[in-house]
């Protein structure tokens, strides 16, 4: 009997105090200051504080995809003793995206630009160029419109037929090449080929290469990649995919800027994902001079080292995601074969071999992205490497690791999804 007394008289005292503290709360957001100005700003503060925290969790819950979860245990590393210049992009909010110049010795800010008004908050804006006067050129992703920008983010000019994806390089006149789609004025891709095959009949997504005049964004060049493959009798190429509605899935069109022994001023490497393949194409004659094949899945990102060296993103992994569980038994005394992790690449053009670089590094520090990621040589075989699905950034050399970062975002807790971060040499 005490016991059921006990909790009848707490219970009073418990909805007593919540009543009085509701009125009081009550008068103080009627201003009528009963207790004091100041004590009636901290009971609002107080009461309204399940309403931010909701919204907090909400806004977490439904960040856009261009916002990664930062581990916990993360700790940055900064061993740079010289200046590093990158250009990056992020996402400013919802529809608007950031452009920024900055030197990673000192993680400081140099230039910046700003990008408003995208059709959704997941859009990304990738790769961006930076050209002469200051002037950024760039793409969103995935719908038509490639921008030029001038130092103070005005429109320049833009090129509203094409859709971009992917990569954005300057040929040796400064002009751009980029990844496309051979249909102009589409709002979305389309199936632009077909291919047959014993009667039955596959429609894919073709991809094409596009050239654009640097001065006011007119098209210079435009061709399908399937039609080039069909002018070089290579179309079977095609059938190397594990991806019938997308078998070639360009990522990367690099320019040649200087002739040498084995290639020639105007030269383009296209990397080509679905078909783990890259392809030295001459467009003044429209032939393939080189089909490079070899110990690489899934790449991306061609660098050019040297007159006869290439550089090569391998993603080192399947072109489609795999389940890892199956119905068959698996034995005891099964071959163990990795674990892999993505690579980066040499293809020796004078004798067509490959090797290795920094891979103690990669492996040691499980460098490893299934989608996208590149690498760019910066100076003394050191080399920086973007390990995109993590947002991670790294600077490598053969001993250790000088830098790793991600971009901290307005979002505690996350950080930025990276968008081809550019090392700018000039």
């Amino acid at each position: 009997m005490k016991k059921i007394f006990l909790l009848f008289s707490n219970t009073v005292l418990v909805l007593t105090f919540l009543s009085a503290f509701a009125w009081l709360v009550k008068e103080a957001n009627s201003k009528s200051e009963i207790l004091g100005k100041g004590i009636d700003q901290v009971l609002i503060k107080w009461s309204s504080f399940p309403d931010k925290f909701s919204k907090a969790v909400d806004q977490v819950q439904h960040l856009p995809e261009t916002f990664i979860p930062t581990p916990v245990s993360f700790t940055p590393i900064n061993k740079l003793e010289e200046d590093i210049l990158v250009l990056f992009t992020y996402s400013s909010s919802n529809r608007d995206r950031n452009i920024e110049l900055k030197n990673l010795r000192t993680d400081s800010l140099l230039q910046s630009w700003h990008v408003k008004g995208l059709d959704n908050s997941h859009r990304r804006v990738l790769h961006p160029l930076l050209m002469e006067n200051d002037h950024i050129v760039y793409a969103s992703i995935g719908v038509p419109g490639i921008f030029c920008i001038d130092e103070s983010s005005n429109v320049k000019w833009s090129q509203d037929q094409v859709i971009s994806h992917h990569s954005l390089n300057k040929d040796h006149n400064n002009n751009i090449w980029l990844c496309s789609y051979p249909t102009l004025k589409a709002k979305e891709p389309k199936y632009d080929a077909q291919l047959e095959i014993d009667e039955r009949s596959f429609p894919f997504i073709d991809n094409a290469i596009t050239c654009l005049d640097h001065e006011n964004g007119l098209i210079l060049f435009h061709r399908s990649l399937s039609q080039i493959l069909l002018d070089n009798e290579l179309e079977s190429i095609l059938l190397k995919s594990s991806e019938a509605s997308d078998p070639m899935h360009i990522n990367d069109v690099q320019p040649v800027l200087e002739s040498g022994k084995y290639l020639k001023k105007g030269d383009l490497f296209i990397s080509c994902k679905n078909i783990s393949t890259i392809f030295l194409y001459r467009p003044t004659s429209n032939k393939i001079i080189n089909v490079i094949e070899g110990p690489f899945q899934s790449q991306h990102d061609v660098d050019i080292i040297n007159d006869s060296t290439i550089s090569i993103f391998n993603n080192n992994t399947h072109t489609k995601w795999q389940k890892t569980t199956t119905d068959w038994t698996i034995t005891e005394s099964k071959v163990e074969i990795g674990p892999l992790y993505s690579q980066i690449l040499l293809y020796h053009l004078n004798n067509n071999s490959f090797s290795l670089k920094l891979e103690k590094q990669m492996s040691a520090n499980k460098i490893y992205t299934f989608t996208e990621g590149l690498s760019e040589k910066i100076y003394n075989g050191t080399y920086f490497v973007e390990e995109q699905n993590s947002g991670l950034l790294w600077i490598l050399d053969k001993d250790s690791v000088l830098y790793k970062n991600v971009l901290l975002s307005q979002h505690k807790g996350y950080h930025h999804l990276p968008n081809w971060t550019r090392i700018i040499k000039e």
